[in-house]
C-alpha cells in the first residue's frame, strides 16, 4: 500500500471510526494499526510490515488468515440464497447441516443435539441465559431467575451477558443486573482464601455451594463457566474442580451453562474444553472458532431434557421469545460448514494439543527463570505467562498491566501480537502453527520480556 493511502486511512480511521476496548483519546493521539492482509499464522500492515498473529485475532481465526475456500463457500451460498429470517416455521439449508454436523461433534454422551444460531457468544450467552429461566418456569419453579458466575469471568457485554462478566473495568459506570451473582474463581495462583493447591479442599467450589445456600436455591436457575477462563487470564482449574461443581448443580436443581466461546472447535486440542474435564453441560454456548472469524456467528447447545421439557411444559401458545434478526444466518452458517471441513481434513486439533505442548515447553525452558514471571500455564494454543514483581503477587512496577502491556509493545515491534491480560501475557495463535513458528514466537517474546524488562528494573 502506498503512504498516501496509509496515512489517508490513518486519517479517517481518526475521524469516523470508534474502537472497542481503547481509550479514545489515546487512540486518536496514536491512530491505528491498519491490518490489510494475512495468510496463515502472520498479518500483513497497511506499512508493509508482517507480524505472527499471536492471539488468533481475538482466540478466534482458528484455522489461519487467507482460507479462500470459506469465502468460495460462502460466495456460492449468497448467490443461492444470502439470507432470509428463521423465525416461525422458516428455515434453511446450510443451519439444518450445521446443526446435524455439531450434534456429531459433541460427546455423543452429553445429548447436545438441538442448536439456535446467534450472532456471537455475547447473545448466545443472553439466549442460554433466557432458556434456563424458561425451562425452570415451565416446571413451576418461577422464582429460579438469579444467575451465578465466577470471578475473572468474560461472558459478553450485553446486558445479561455483561452483568455475568465479573471483571471489574466492565462495570464502570454501568451497573450489574441484580439478578447475577458473583461467586470464588479456581484461580490456584492468587487463591482468595489463602490455600495451597495440595491441601485448598476446592474452597473455590465450596464458595459456590455457599452463595447458593444463602441466595436460596429455589431462587438460583443456572451457574455459567468457563471450561477455561479466557479473558481473566487464562485460567485452568483443578481437575477435580468441575466434578465438585456438577454435584453442587445436581444437588439443589440448578442448570450449568458452559461458555465454550473460547475453548471450542479445537482451540483447547480437543474439540471442546468440556473434553478434558468431562464437563457433562445443560446448555453450552460458542462462538468465535465455529467460523473462524471468517463471518460472525454463535450459538447455543441444548441437551435434549431441556429442550423435551421446555417443549412439553411451557404454557400452549407462548413462542419462544429468544428471537434475534440473524438467528440462523444461511451465509454464516455456511463459512462455519467450510470451517469445520478445514480443521477435519487438516487434523487441527491434534495439532493443537501438539504444537500446545511445543509452546508450553519452549516458555518454560526460556521465561521460566524470569524475575518477573510467577506461572507459566495453558492447554492446547491457549497459553499464559503470569507476572509480578519479584517475591510477591503485586503487579511489577506495583501498577497493574503497566509490565504485561509494555512486554506485549515490544513483541510487536518485532513482530509478534500478544496480548496483555490484566497481569498475564497471553498466547492464543492459529492452530495451523508449525513447529518453527512457534520457535519464532518464544524468541520474539523471550527478547520482549528482556527487553520490557530492563526498563523496570
Amino acid at each position: 500500500m502506498s503512504q498516501s493511502r496509509h496515512e489517508e486511512l490513518r486519517a479517517l480511521d481518526r475521524r469516523h471510526l470508534i474502537h472497542p476496548i481503547t481509550e479514545f483519546r489515546k487512540q486518536e493521539a496514536k491512530g491505528s494499526r491498519i491490518i490489510v492482509g494475512g495468510k496463515g499464522v502472520r498479518v500483513e500492515t497497511s506499512e508493509g510490515r508482517s507480524a505472527i498473529d499471536g492471539f488468533s485475532g481475538l482466540f478466534n481465526i482458528n484455522v489461519g488468515h487467507g482460507r479462500t475456500e470459506i469465502g468460495d463457500a460462502v460466495h456460492a451460498q449468497m448467490q443461492r440464497l444470502a439470507y432470509y429470517p428463521s423465525f416461525y416455521d422458516v428455515s434453511n439449508e446450510p443451519s439444518i447441516r450445521l446443526a446435524e454436523r455439531l450434534a456429531g461433534l459433541f460427546p455423543a454422551d452429553r445429548e447436545l443435539d438441538r442448536f439456535l444460531f446467534t450472532s456471537g457468544g455475547s447473545d448466545a450467552n443472553e439466549t442460554n441465559f433466557r432458556l434456563a429461566r424458561l425451562y425452570h418456569c415451565s416446571r413451576g419453579d418461577m422464582d429460579r431467575a438469579k444467575v451465578l458466575s465466577r470471578r475473572s469471568s468474560f461472558h459478553g457485554i450485553t446486558r445479561a451477558a455483561g452483568s455475568a462478566t465479573t471483571l471489574p473495568a466492565y462495570h464502570v459506570f454501568a451497573d450489574r443486573d441484580p439478578l447475577h451473582r458473583e461467586v470464588a474463581a479456581p484461580y490456584c495462583l492468587r487463591c482468595e482464601f489463602g490455600r495451597e493447591r495440595s491441601s485448598c479442599g476446592l474452597a473455590c467450589a465450596e464458595d459456590i455451594e455457599a452463595v447458593v445456600e444463602r441466595e436460596g436455591p429455589e431462587t438460583v436457575s443456572a451457574i455459567v463457566a468457563e471450561p477455561v477462563q479466557g479473558t481473566g487470564g487464562i485460567i485452568l482449574p483443578p481437575t477435580d474442580y468441575f466434578a465438585r461443581l456438577q454435584e453442587i448443580c445436581r444437588e439443589h436443581g440448578i442448570l450449568l451453562i458452559l461458555d465454550e466461546v473460547i475453548t471450542g472447535f479445537g482451540r483447547t486440542g480437543r474439540w471442546f474444553g468440556m473434553e478434558h474435564f468431562d464437563i457433562e453441560p445443560d446448555l453450552v454456548s460458542f462462538a468465535k472458532g465455529v467460523t473462524s472469524g471468517y463471518l460472525p456467528l454463535g450459538g447455543v447447545a441444548v441437551r435434549g431434557e431441556v429442550y423435551e421439557t421446555i417443549r412439553d411444559q411451557s404454557p400452549a401458545g407462548l413462542p419462544f421469545m429468544g428471537g434475534l434478526t440473524y438467528n440462523n444466518h444461511p451465509a454464516a452458517c455456511t463459512a462455519a460448514l467450510a470451517n469445520i471441513d478445514i480443521i477435519e481434513r487438516e487434523g487441527l486439533v491434534e495439532n493443537a494439543r501438539e504444537m500446545g505442548a511445543l509452546l508450553l515447553s519452549a516458555l518454560e525452558s526460556r521465561l521460566g527463570g524470569h524475575p518477573f514471571v510467577r506461572e507459566i500455564r495453558g492447554i492446547g494454543l491457549l497459553a499464559a505467562i503470569e507476572c509480578a514483581g519479584p517475591g510477591s503477587l503485586e503487579p511489577v512496577g506495583r501498577r497493574p498491566m503497566v509490565f504485561t502491556s509494555a512486554v506485549c509493545h515490544q513483541a510487536w515491534d518485532r513482530g509478534l501480537i500478544a496480548r496483555a491480560l490484566w497481569e498475564t501475557v497471553a498466547l492464543a495463535p492459529p492452530l495451523c502453527i508449525a513447529p518453527s513458528e512457534v520457535d519464532e514466537v518464544v524468541e520474539i517474546l523471550g527478547a520482549a520480556f528482556d527487553a520490557a524488562a530492563r526498563d523496570f528494573a
